[in-house]
């Protein structure tokens, strides 16, 4: 079970790789001082998450270390449930914003408040499904230190939520804010 909770993750985040939204030097360029700073540490953070999971995964596949290093199968099951949940999520929101083979323009303010598909139940469907993608590993990992980079990567997502909407209430006004009031930010019933 764990090679297998190891192939998926490994070929889950590719995926999101491959088909993220935007050229990160291009939106840096045009970033905020503050989204300057968080951007990089959130894709920092998300990074060393993804890693440690992966490496304690690969030790426990390689025989290196004790199967106690992961969780239970139990918890891989689980885990690995949680991840694809995450991967499909965030791949509809993916493409409901538009074609999957190609970068989207993050730095020119969009030109329509997209409140439908996934975006109709949190305003921000791309940032659940990444928390999902990380909560997954954490999940199956089961290990204090995976909980911590977890809440870790809460932290910089909600941040960078909060950011983004900077632009969107900008740009959208009385639309956005109609929205916003109807639509949880991050997690359904919750925030």
């Amino acid at each position: 079970m764990i090679v297998a909770t190891l192939l998926v993750f490994t070929a889950g985040w590719i995926v999101v790789f491959c088909v993220r939204t935007e050229h990160q030097r291009t939106k840096l360029a045009a970033a905020s001082a503050a989204e300057q700073r968080w951007m990089p540490v959130t894709i920092a953070v998300i990074s060393l998450h993804v890693t440690l999971v992966q490496f304690m995964l690969t030790l426990v596949a390689g025989g290196i270390a004790a199967p106690a290093l992961t969780g239970s199968t139990a918890e891989l099951v689980i885990g690995t449930a949680i991840f694809l949940l995450g991967l499909v999520w965030w791949l509809w929101a993916r493409r409901t914003l538009g074609p999957i083979a190609q970068f989207l323009d993050t730095v020119t303010p969009p030109s329509r408040l997209i409140v439908t598909g996934p975006f109709a139940m949190v305003r921000h469907p791309l940032a659940l499904g990444t928390l999902l993608c990380a909560l997954g590993p954490a999940v199956a990992a089961s290990s204090s230190v995976t909980w911590v980079t977890f809440a870790a990567c809460v932290v910089c997502l909600g941040k960078r939520c909060l950011q983004d909407e900077e632009q969107l209430w900008q740009v959208f006004g009385p639309a956005y804010a109609s929205y916003a009031a109807r639509t949880p930010r991050l997690v359904p019933f919750v925030w």
